[in-house]
Protein backbone atom coordinates (compact mmCIF):
# COMPACT_ATOMS: atom_id res chain seq x y z
CA UNK A 1 0.00 0.00 0.00
CA UNK A 2 1.34 3.61 -1.23
CA UNK A 3 1.70 6.60 0.73
CA UNK A 4 1.90 8.68 -2.18
CA UNK A 5 -1.66 8.18 -3.01
CA UNK A 6 -4.60 9.19 -0.60
CA UNK A 7 -8.03 7.64 -0.93
CA UNK A 8 -10.17 9.85 0.56
CA UNK A 9 -14.05 8.46 1.78
CA UNK A 10 -16.74 10.65 2.97
CA UNK A 11 -18.49 8.74 5.77
CA UNK A 12 -21.88 11.29 4.77
CA UNK A 13 -22.05 10.38 1.40
CA UNK A 14 -22.22 6.68 2.57
CA UNK A 15 -25.04 7.66 5.15
CA UNK A 16 -26.17 9.65 2.50
CA UNK A 17 -26.22 7.04 -0.41
CA UNK A 18 -28.19 4.57 2.54
CA UNK A 19 -30.80 7.38 3.02
CA UNK A 20 -31.64 6.86 -0.78
CA UNK A 21 -31.48 3.55 -0.47
CA UNK A 22 -33.84 2.84 2.17
CA UNK A 23 -36.23 6.08 0.23
CA UNK A 24 -36.10 3.28 -2.39
CA UNK A 25 -36.99 0.47 -1.02
CA UNK A 26 -39.99 1.22 1.23
CA UNK A 27 -41.08 -1.38 3.58
CA UNK A 28 -38.41 -3.96 2.34
CA UNK A 29 -35.31 -4.69 4.84
CA UNK A 30 -31.53 -3.74 3.54
CA UNK A 31 -28.55 -5.70 3.63
CA UNK A 32 -25.64 -3.71 2.59
CA UNK A 33 -23.26 -5.42 0.26
CA UNK A 34 -19.51 -4.73 1.90
CA UNK A 35 -17.86 -7.40 0.50
CA UNK A 36 -14.37 -6.97 -1.35
CA UNK A 37 -13.27 -4.01 1.39
CA UNK A 38 -17.09 -2.10 0.84
CA UNK A 39 -15.86 -1.97 -2.83
CA UNK A 40 -12.63 -0.52 -1.69
CA UNK A 41 -13.85 1.79 0.65
CA UNK A 42 -13.01 0.31 4.00
CA UNK A 43 -15.61 -2.41 5.16
CA UNK A 44 -14.97 -1.86 8.79
CA UNK A 45 -15.60 1.79 8.46
CA UNK A 46 -18.76 1.67 6.56
CA UNK A 47 -19.85 -1.35 8.74
CA UNK A 48 -19.70 1.06 12.05
CA UNK A 49 -21.12 4.13 10.20
CA UNK A 50 -24.43 1.98 9.10
CA UNK A 51 -24.77 -0.57 11.66
CA UNK A 52 -27.14 1.53 13.48
CA UNK A 53 -29.48 2.60 10.47
CA UNK A 54 -31.93 0.22 10.29
CA UNK A 55 -30.39 -2.59 8.75
CA UNK A 56 -31.17 -6.40 8.29
CA UNK A 57 -27.76 -7.57 8.36
CA UNK A 58 -24.43 -7.13 6.09
CA UNK A 59 -23.66 -9.16 2.98
CA UNK A 60 -19.97 -10.33 2.62
CA UNK A 61 -18.67 -12.61 0.07
CA UNK A 62 -15.93 -14.73 2.23
CA UNK A 63 -15.76 -16.02 5.91
CA UNK A 64 -12.20 -14.21 6.49
CA UNK A 65 -14.42 -10.81 5.67
CA UNK A 66 -16.96 -11.99 8.71
CA UNK A 67 -14.88 -12.73 11.08
CA UNK A 68 -12.59 -9.37 10.50
CA UNK A 69 -16.34 -7.52 10.86
CA UNK A 70 -16.63 -9.17 13.99
CA UNK A 71 -12.97 -8.85 15.96
CA UNK A 72 -13.62 -4.91 14.69
CA UNK A 73 -16.90 -5.07 17.21
CA UNK A 74 -19.83 -5.42 14.95
CA UNK A 75 -23.02 -6.62 16.36
CA UNK A 76 -25.15 -6.78 13.15
CA UNK A 77 -26.35 -10.01 11.50
CA UNK A 78 -23.73 -10.94 8.84
CA UNK A 79 -24.33 -13.13 6.16
CA UNK A 80 -21.50 -14.87 3.63
CA UNK A 81 -22.53 -15.14 0.18
CA UNK A 82 -19.98 -17.66 -1.07
CA UNK A 83 -18.11 -19.23 1.78
CA UNK A 84 -19.71 -22.61 3.91
CA UNK A 85 -15.59 -23.93 4.86
CA UNK A 86 -14.89 -23.80 8.15
CA UNK A 87 -18.32 -24.72 9.94
CA UNK A 88 -16.54 -23.86 13.64
CA UNK A 89 -15.97 -20.52 13.29
CA UNK A 90 -19.15 -20.12 11.16
CA UNK A 91 -20.74 -20.86 14.91
CA UNK A 92 -17.93 -19.09 17.01
CA UNK A 93 -18.58 -15.76 15.23
CA UNK A 94 -22.55 -16.25 14.88
CA UNK A 95 -22.43 -15.92 10.71
CA UNK A 96 -25.32 -16.62 8.42
CA UNK A 97 -23.74 -18.75 5.27
CA UNK A 98 -25.59 -18.76 2.48
CA UNK A 99 -26.30 -22.94 1.19
CA UNK A 100 -25.86 -23.60 -2.52
CA UNK A 101 -26.13 -27.38 -2.63
CA UNK A 102 -26.76 -30.36 -0.19
CA UNK A 103 -23.50 -31.42 0.78
CA UNK A 104 -22.77 -28.02 2.58
CA UNK A 105 -25.70 -27.95 4.03
CA UNK A 106 -25.02 -31.21 5.77
CA UNK A 107 -21.80 -30.38 6.97
CA UNK A 108 -23.13 -27.57 8.57
CA UNK A 109 -26.21 -28.96 9.91
CA UNK A 110 -23.39 -32.00 11.81
CA UNK A 111 -21.16 -29.22 12.49
CA UNK A 112 -23.67 -27.52 14.60
CA UNK A 113 -25.35 -31.09 16.02
CA UNK A 114 -21.95 -31.84 17.75
CA UNK A 115 -21.76 -28.53 19.60
CA UNK A 116 -25.85 -28.55 20.16
CA UNK A 117 -26.21 -25.86 18.22
CA UNK A 118 -28.45 -24.68 15.35
CA UNK A 119 -27.22 -22.65 12.61
CA UNK A 120 -28.84 -19.47 10.58
CA UNK A 121 -28.65 -20.11 6.91
CA UNK A 122 -30.06 -18.13 3.54
CA UNK A 123 -30.43 -20.91 0.81
CA UNK A 124 -29.00 -19.42 -2.91
CA UNK A 125 -31.64 -20.30 -6.05
CA UNK A 126 -30.19 -20.27 -9.02
CA UNK A 127 -32.54 -19.13 -11.73
CA UNK A 128 -30.41 -17.93 -14.19
CA UNK A 129 -26.81 -16.60 -12.72
CA UNK A 130 -25.34 -20.13 -13.81
CA UNK A 131 -22.98 -19.20 -10.46
CA UNK A 132 -23.72 -21.13 -7.76
CA UNK A 133 -27.49 -22.49 -5.97
CA UNK A 134 -29.66 -25.06 -6.06
CA UNK A 135 -31.24 -24.72 -9.46
CA UNK A 136 -34.84 -23.42 -9.61
CA UNK A 137 -36.06 -26.24 -11.98
CA UNK A 138 -34.45 -29.72 -10.60
CA UNK A 139 -33.52 -29.33 -6.92
CA UNK A 140 -36.58 -28.01 -5.12
CA UNK A 141 -37.70 -31.24 -4.23
CA UNK A 142 -33.75 -31.89 -2.57
CA UNK A 143 -34.90 -29.09 -0.56
CA UNK A 144 -37.85 -30.21 0.77
CA UNK A 145 -36.59 -33.75 1.29
CA UNK A 146 -33.76 -33.08 2.73
CA UNK A 147 -31.91 -29.86 3.15
CA UNK A 148 -35.24 -28.31 4.89
CA UNK A 149 -35.35 -31.10 7.51
CA UNK A 150 -31.53 -30.83 8.32
CA UNK A 151 -32.16 -30.75 12.79
CA UNK A 152 -28.59 -28.42 12.57
CA UNK A 153 -29.62 -25.66 10.75
CA UNK A 154 -32.36 -23.20 10.50
CA UNK A 155 -33.15 -21.79 7.19
CA UNK A 156 -34.16 -17.98 7.68
CA UNK A 157 -33.53 -16.17 4.35
CA UNK A 158 -33.82 -17.14 0.40
CA UNK A 159 -31.73 -15.66 -2.33
CA UNK A 160 -31.16 -15.27 -6.07
CA UNK A 161 -29.12 -12.96 -8.07
CA UNK A 162 -29.87 -11.45 -11.49
CA UNK A 163 -27.64 -12.07 -14.03
CA UNK A 164 -27.66 -8.74 -15.95
CA UNK A 165 -26.28 -6.47 -13.30
CA UNK A 166 -27.67 -3.13 -15.16
CA UNK A 167 -31.05 -4.50 -15.68
CA UNK A 168 -31.57 -2.30 -18.85
CA UNK A 169 -33.07 -5.63 -21.21
CA UNK A 170 -35.57 -6.53 -17.84
CA UNK A 171 -36.42 -9.33 -20.11
CA UNK A 172 -34.42 -12.48 -18.21
CA UNK A 173 -34.57 -10.88 -15.40
CA UNK A 174 -38.67 -10.87 -15.42
CA UNK A 175 -37.94 -14.46 -16.05
CA UNK A 176 -35.95 -15.00 -13.26
CA UNK A 177 -38.34 -13.16 -10.83
CA UNK A 178 -40.68 -15.35 -11.98
CA UNK A 179 -38.73 -18.60 -11.38
CA UNK A 180 -38.23 -17.42 -8.16
CA UNK A 181 -41.80 -16.55 -6.97
CA UNK A 182 -42.64 -20.11 -8.37
CA UNK A 183 -39.47 -21.80 -5.89
CA UNK A 184 -41.68 -20.09 -3.47
CA UNK A 185 -44.89 -21.40 -3.87
CA UNK A 186 -43.16 -24.69 -4.20
CA UNK A 187 -41.08 -24.71 -0.76
CA UNK A 188 -43.55 -24.92 1.77
CA UNK A 189 -41.34 -26.46 4.19
CA UNK A 190 -39.23 -23.21 4.59
CA UNK A 191 -39.49 -21.41 7.83
CA UNK A 192 -42.47 -18.91 7.33
CA UNK A 193 -40.49 -16.09 8.51
CA UNK A 194 -37.67 -16.45 6.04
CA UNK A 195 -36.43 -13.85 3.94
CA UNK A 196 -36.31 -13.48 0.30
CA UNK A 197 -34.13 -11.56 -1.06
CA UNK A 198 -33.10 -11.02 -5.07
CA UNK A 199 -32.48 -7.04 -5.51
CA UNK A 200 -29.55 -5.46 -6.29
CA UNK A 201 -28.30 -1.74 -6.45
CA UNK A 202 -30.45 -1.77 -10.47
CA UNK A 203 -33.62 -3.14 -9.16
CA UNK A 204 -33.58 -0.83 -6.18
CA UNK A 205 -33.31 2.12 -8.11
CA UNK A 206 -35.81 0.76 -10.86
CA UNK A 207 -37.55 -2.82 -10.31
CA UNK A 208 -40.05 -2.25 -7.68
CA UNK A 209 -41.14 -5.92 -7.93
CA UNK A 210 -38.38 -7.20 -7.60
CA UNK A 211 -37.75 -5.48 -3.93
CA UNK A 212 -39.64 -8.34 -1.72
CA UNK A 213 -38.98 -9.00 1.83
CA UNK A 214 -34.91 -7.07 1.25
CA UNK A 215 -32.69 -5.66 -0.68
CA UNK A 216 -28.83 -5.98 -1.53
CA UNK A 217 -27.60 -2.70 -2.66
CA UNK A 218 -23.74 -2.62 -3.12
CA UNK A 219 -22.74 -0.09 -5.54
CA UNK A 220 -25.19 2.56 -5.19
CA UNK A 221 -24.23 2.76 -1.47
CA UNK A 222 -21.18 4.06 -2.67
CA UNK A 223 -22.41 6.72 -5.14
CA UNK A 224 -22.63 5.11 -8.08
CA UNK A 225 -25.53 3.62 -10.44
CA UNK A 226 -25.35 0.51 -12.25
CA UNK A 227 -27.84 2.23 -14.19
CA UNK A 228 -25.00 4.10 -16.05
CA UNK A 229 -24.50 3.76 -19.91
CA UNK A 230 -20.99 4.92 -20.78
CA UNK A 231 -21.29 8.39 -21.18
CA UNK A 232 -19.21 9.78 -18.73
CA UNK A 233 -22.50 11.35 -17.00
CA UNK A 234 -23.82 10.06 -13.62
CA UNK A 235 -27.02 9.01 -14.36
CA UNK A 236 -28.67 9.53 -10.56
CA UNK A 237 -27.90 12.56 -9.32
CA UNK A 238 -29.05 11.76 -6.27
CA UNK A 239 -26.32 9.46 -5.05
CA UNK A 240 -23.18 11.14 -3.89
CA UNK A 241 -19.79 9.23 -4.90
CA UNK A 242 -18.05 8.88 -1.96
CA UNK A 243 -14.34 8.07 -2.85
CA UNK A 244 -11.72 10.57 -3.82
CA UNK A 245 -8.53 9.38 -4.80
CA UNK A 246 -5.73 12.48 -4.93
CA UNK A 247 -1.96 12.62 -5.81
CA UNK A 248 0.62 14.96 -6.03
CA UNK A 249 3.17 15.98 -8.74
CA UNK A 250 6.62 14.98 -8.39
CA UNK A 251 8.16 16.05 -10.66
CA UNK A 252 7.52 18.76 -13.74
CA UNK A 253 9.82 18.58 -17.38
CA UNK A 254 10.47 21.16 -19.81
CA UNK A 255 11.07 19.03 -23.02
CA UNK A 256 11.08 19.89 -26.73
CA UNK A 257 8.63 19.20 -29.04
CA UNK A 258 9.40 15.45 -30.98
CA UNK A 259 10.38 13.75 -28.04
CA UNK A 260 8.10 10.56 -26.96
CA UNK A 261 6.52 9.96 -23.51
CA UNK A 262 6.90 6.67 -21.64
CA UNK A 263 7.44 3.21 -22.83
CA UNK A 264 6.20 2.88 -26.54
CA UNK A 265 6.68 6.01 -27.39
CA UNK A 266 2.46 6.08 -27.81
CA UNK A 267 2.73 10.02 -27.43
CA UNK A 268 5.50 12.52 -29.36
CA UNK A 269 5.27 15.78 -27.72
CA UNK A 270 3.92 18.33 -30.48
CA UNK A 271 5.28 20.95 -28.94
CA UNK A 272 7.30 22.85 -25.97
CA UNK A 273 5.42 20.74 -23.54
CA UNK A 274 5.59 21.49 -19.78
CA UNK A 275 4.99 16.86 -18.63
CA UNK A 276 4.15 16.38 -15.07
CA UNK A 277 4.80 13.19 -13.55
CA UNK A 278 2.63 11.39 -10.93
CA UNK A 279 3.71 8.80 -8.56
CA UNK A 280 0.91 6.40 -9.52
CA UNK A 281 0.33 3.89 -11.77
CA UNK A 282 -1.20 0.71 -12.79
CA UNK A 283 1.01 -1.28 -9.39
CA UNK A 284 -1.54 1.15 -7.82
CA UNK A 285 -4.97 -0.26 -9.19
CA UNK A 286 -4.77 3.21 -12.07
CA UNK A 287 -5.49 0.95 -15.18
CA UNK A 288 -2.24 1.28 -18.08
CA UNK A 289 -6.11 1.00 -19.91
CA UNK A 290 -6.11 5.07 -18.79
CA UNK A 291 -3.10 5.97 -21.27
CA UNK A 292 -3.07 8.98 -23.33
CA UNK A 293 -7.27 9.02 -22.47
CA UNK A 294 -7.77 9.64 -19.15
CA UNK A 295 -7.87 13.09 -17.77
CA UNK A 296 -7.10 14.30 -14.09
CA UNK A 297 -7.51 17.53 -12.07
CA UNK A 298 -4.88 20.16 -11.60
CA UNK A 299 -5.43 24.03 -10.16
CA UNK A 300 -9.04 23.40 -11.13
CA UNK A 301 -8.29 22.64 -14.92
CA UNK A 302 -8.41 18.87 -16.55
CA UNK A 303 -5.33 17.81 -17.75
CA UNK A 304 -4.69 14.60 -20.41
CA UNK A 305 -2.11 11.31 -19.38
CA UNK A 306 0.53 11.49 -21.91
CA UNK A 307 1.93 8.11 -22.68
CA UNK A 308 1.70 4.65 -21.17
CA UNK A 309 0.90 4.33 -17.86
CA UNK A 310 3.61 2.55 -16.30
CA UNK A 311 3.84 0.40 -13.06
CA UNK A 312 4.84 2.99 -10.90
CA UNK A 313 4.89 6.72 -12.56
CA UNK A 314 2.21 8.19 -14.67
CA UNK A 315 3.15 11.28 -16.83
CA UNK A 316 0.55 14.43 -17.54
CA UNK A 317 0.62 17.22 -19.72
CA UNK A 318 0.23 20.38 -17.92
CA UNK A 319 1.81 22.51 -20.66
CA UNK A 320 -1.81 24.97 -20.58
CA UNK A 321 -2.26 25.03 -16.63
CA UNK A 322 -0.69 28.65 -15.64
CA UNK A 323 1.33 28.25 -12.47
CA UNK A 324 1.95 24.62 -12.14
CA UNK A 325 4.54 23.88 -10.04
CA UNK A 326 5.74 20.36 -7.98
CA UNK A 327 4.00 19.36 -5.21
CA UNK A 328 0.23 20.42 -6.81
CA UNK A 329 -2.25 18.21 -5.76
CA UNK A 330 -3.71 15.78 -8.27
CA UNK A 331 -7.26 15.10 -8.66
CA UNK A 332 -7.29 10.99 -10.07
CA UNK A 333 -11.12 10.21 -9.23
CA UNK A 334 -13.59 12.87 -8.01
CA UNK A 335 -14.82 16.79 -7.69
CA UNK A 336 -13.38 20.11 -7.62
CA UNK A 337 -15.83 22.82 -8.09
CA UNK A 338 -17.79 21.95 -11.30
CA UNK A 339 -15.20 19.71 -12.74
CA UNK A 340 -16.26 15.76 -12.13
CA UNK A 341 -13.73 13.09 -13.09
CA UNK A 342 -16.11 9.64 -11.97
CA UNK A 343 -15.68 6.30 -11.96
CA UNK A 344 -18.32 6.22 -15.45
CA UNK A 345 -15.57 8.16 -17.20
CA UNK A 346 -12.75 5.80 -16.29
CA UNK A 347 -14.45 2.49 -16.58
CA UNK A 348 -15.77 3.75 -20.43
CA UNK A 349 -12.03 4.98 -21.45
CA UNK A 350 -11.19 0.85 -20.07
CA UNK A 351 -14.08 -0.59 -21.49
CA UNK A 352 -14.88 -2.11 -17.50
CA UNK A 353 -17.60 -1.11 -14.92
CA UNK A 354 -17.59 1.23 -12.11
CA UNK A 355 -17.23 -1.77 -9.70
CA UNK A 356 -13.76 -2.38 -10.96
CA UNK A 357 -12.34 1.29 -10.89
CA UNK A 358 -13.31 2.40 -7.23
CA UNK A 359 -12.29 -1.22 -5.91
CA UNK A 360 -8.99 -1.16 -7.32
CA UNK A 361 -8.13 2.50 -6.52
CA UNK A 362 -9.86 1.99 -3.05
CA UNK A 363 -8.07 -1.73 -2.44
CA UNK A 364 -4.22 -0.29 -3.65
CA UNK A 365 -4.10 3.09 -1.19
CA UNK A 366 -3.98 4.47 1.78
CA UNK A 367 -6.99 5.84 2.68
CA UNK A 368 -8.51 8.60 4.67
CA UNK A 369 -11.96 9.42 6.58
CA UNK A 370 -13.95 12.03 6.13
Amino acid sequence: MRNTVLVEVDLKDIKHNFSCVKKHAGSSAVIPVIKADAYGHGAEEVAKTLENMGIYAFGVAYLCEAISLREAGIKSRIIVFFDTSYPSDIIKYDIIPVIYNAASANQLSNAALRLNKRIDVHLNIDTGMGRLGFLFDRDITVINDKVSRLAGINITGVMSHFSEADLLDREFANIQLERFANAKTQLPNIHKNAVWHISNSAAVLSFKVARLDAVRPGLMLYGYSPLYSNNNENPNTELKPAMKVMTRIIDMRSIPAGRPISYGRTFITKRQSLIGVLPIGYGDGYSRLYSNQAHVIIRGQRAQIAGRVCMDVTMVDVTDIPDVKVNDDVILLGSDGDLDILAYELSSIAQTIPYEVIISLGNSNRRRYV
